[in-house]
């Protein structure tokens, strides 16, 4: 009788540990997976954050004094004007949108959402795929501006809060019994940039 307990008693220790095996190879798997994931986002968020602070900065770039530099400002998208060829050419309208995420219904991750450049009358090209795109404008006296901002206070805009988030568009689903109250079904890695006061020297123009 002694025996046949023992044998019970090893079975259920050894599915026990079986379990727990299993558990920390998921657990282990999952962690790399974060990682790797995580040194993709950054590099994805580098490669759009620094064209659009290299843009944002030669905002009014080649206007003269009378001209004003941002057409039109709103929390998802701003148009404004710039010499991109630095040469004393013609000025180019740039525009910066961001899209819904409808038009991303592709990937698992349900908050991923084209960022979109336009120059001029050219088609709208899709520059960054991107989870937040915050704009956020501000006045000399540190006053917040309204969005949109009305036509008569676009002048008034001093400096640009531009806040940028990139996550990995696909994940490991993780099982049910791992996801806790509030979680996603997935451990998506996430990379978030903000230049505060983004300012270029010729925005006032």
């Amino acid at each position: 009788m002694s025996a046949f307990i023992d044998v019970i008693m090893s079975m259920i220790f050894g599915s026990t540990m079986f379990l727990i095996v299993l558990g920390a190879n998921d657990i282990a798997s999952e962690t790399q997976t974060v990682y790797s994931n995580d040194m993709l986002v950054q590099e994805i968020l580098t490669g759009t954050v620094q064209m659009l602070e290299g843009e944002f900065r030669n905002m009014g770039y080649g206007l003269t004094q009378l001209q004003s530099s941002v057409l039109y400002a709103d929390s998802g998208r701003v148009t404004f004007l710039s010499d991109l060829g630095r040469d004393g050419g013609s000025v180019d309208t740039i525009t910066y949108a961001v899209g819904d995420t409808t038009q991303m219904l592709d990937t698992p991750n349900e908050m991923d959402r084209f960022l979109f450049r336009r120059v001029n009358n050219e088609p709208a090209l899709r520059v960054g795929v991107v989870t937040v795109f915050r704009l956020t404008y501000f006045a000399q006296t540190g006053e917040v501006l309204p969005t949109p901002v009305p036509a008569d206070r676009r002048s008034e805009i001093y400096s640009i809060e531009v806040t940028v988030e990139v996550q990995n568009p696909y994940a490991p689903y993780r099982p049910q019994e791992m996801v806790q109250t509030g979680e996603r079904n997935a451990p998506y890695s996430s990379s978030l940039w903000q230049q505060t006061r983004l300012a270029s020297q010729n925005l006032r123009r």
